[in-house]
């Protein structure tokens, strides 16, 4: 018989929040964080997005997080590293910490995406951008080890 793996730390107190509360992101997205990292002692949050038709991030890099992507919804441009390729619902794939990376949805519907930040900490950077004046984005972004490193990805 196969040894059990223990549960990770506090799995039993681990309920994902799927009822939102929904926040503005980038113009034309929602973002809601569905497990913070003071839920999972720091090891990670996930964050879910839906992006309207059009809309897309800057490439950025995290200096301290993974980004693990599932996209559950539409159709998406991905950009990592020097790498672009077109995601679909099922397709998953990792943004690895200081590796610039941008999405844009190229869907003519609003697309889905559930990001997994390892370790967690990312969601304090959603909160704060969320309460912080646009002048202060990059700032505060970077306070974060978040950098901003080009444009958004072409339509």
């Amino acid at each position: 018989m196969p040894e059990k793996i223990p549960p990770p730390p506090n799995s039993a107190s681990l309920k994902m929040n799927d009822e939102g509360p929904w926040h503005e992101g980038t113009t034309g997205e929602r973002i809601a964080v569905r497990l913070s990292s003071a839920q999972t002692n720091g090891a990670y949050a996930v964050v879910e997005s839906i992006a309207d038709p059009g809309c897309g991030v800057p490439a950025h890099l995290h200096q301290n997080e993974e980004e693990h992507f599932i996209v559950l919804a539409g159709r998406y441009r991905f950009l990592i590293g020097e790498k672009t390729f077109e995601a679909e619902a099922g397709a998953s794939f990792t943004a690895p910490r200081e590796t610039p990376h941008a999405w844009k949805n190229i869907s003519d519907q609003p697309s889905r995406l559930l990001v997994t930040l390892t370790p967690g900490g990312f969601e304090r950077c959603i909160e704060t951008i969320r309460n912080s004046p646009a002048s202060k984005i990059l700032e505060v972004a970077a306070s974060y080890g978040c950098y901003i490193v080009g444009p958004p990805l072409p339509s």
